[in-house]
């Protein structure tokens, strides 16, 4: 992969790192494509347990490269343009969000500079997102000429703030810092701009002590119930979770590990 950068600083945990620095790693196709890939290969190791999606250099994301843009071909075999050709591109740079949701492992964003359009939404769908001090925000869809609702934005962001603060940022498209972001609970916590990778591992390890199965199943259910259509229904897919995680021996590891003054030892393998 030319434009996506995976590494491992232990084998529980991934960076997926965004490697088109001198354009503030702006989504071009080659990078949907890598990107599609990188998750696939994460998805498929399950040494791993916890994704850290960041960028190179100096930014997060610039969002669609538009100087990449007018060559659905290029991702899209066989069509070079066309309304089918602009509908099956547009669908595949969309189904990043839903191909981050699907992977087994949660995904922390740490925002480490500016993240604007389709790099907003990718830290949307990200499960947890911290900042840089220096991060600007922006929904910036409507400022290149197209709707201000793309790439998940629009069910993502009202769902995290709520829909009086999301129309004011997707219609506005106006340029938000970490400390607004935070209030508004597009972010959890902001940090110092070179504790922005620190700050997310740690994280991802306090995950690891977590039996693998329980932080998986939190992903999944978390999600689900964001669209689940009752309480009795939500309740319900928890329980099923619950029973599961409960018949693996993992409860009774983590109660004697606790009187045992431990980290447990969960029978999936421990960090």
């Amino acid at each position: 992969m030319n434009t996506v950068a995976v590494e491992h600083p232990r084998p529980e945990v991934a960076i997926l790192r965004l490697d088109r620095p001198t354009s503030l790693n702006a989504l071009s196709w080659e990078l949907v494509e890598d990107l599609h890939a990188a998750l696939d290969a994460i998805d498929r190791d399950n040494r791993c347990r916890v994704v850290v999606l960041t960028g190179a250099g100096r930014g997060f994301c610039a969002g669609l490269d538009l100087r990449d843009q007018g060559n659905p071909g290029a991702v899209v075999e066989g069509l070079s343009s066309g309304p089918r050709a602009g509908l099956l591109a547009q669908n595949r740079i969309a189904s990043l969000i839903p191909h981050m949701r699907r992977i087994q492992q949660p995904l922390i964003a740490a925002i480490n500079g500016p993240a604007y359009g389709g790099g907003l939404a990718l830290a949307l769908g990200c499960d947890i997102r911290i900042a840089a001090r220096s991060a600007k925000l922006c929904v910036q869809f409507i400022r290149v000429g197209v709707s201000g609702c793309d790439i998940g934005t629009s069910y993502l962001l009202p769902r995290l703030i709520g829909a009086s603060r999301a129309h004011d940022l997707i219609l506005s498209a106006r340029v938000v810092d970490a400390e607004e972001a935070e209030r508004y609970g597009v972010v959890t916590r902001v940090v110092p701009d070179e504790e922005i990778l620190p700050a997310a591992l740690t994280l991802a390890d306090e995950l690891c002590d977590f039996t693998p199965f329980g932080v998986f199943a939190t992903k999944q259910v978390m999600w689900a119930n964001l669209d689940i259509p009752n309480l009795e229904a939500a309740i319900q897919l928890e329980n099923r979770n619950q029973i599961m995680a409960g018949s693996s021996g993992e409860t009774e590891e983590a109660a004697r590990a606790f009187f045992e003054k431990r980290k447990p030892r969960w029978s999936e393998g421990s960090p």
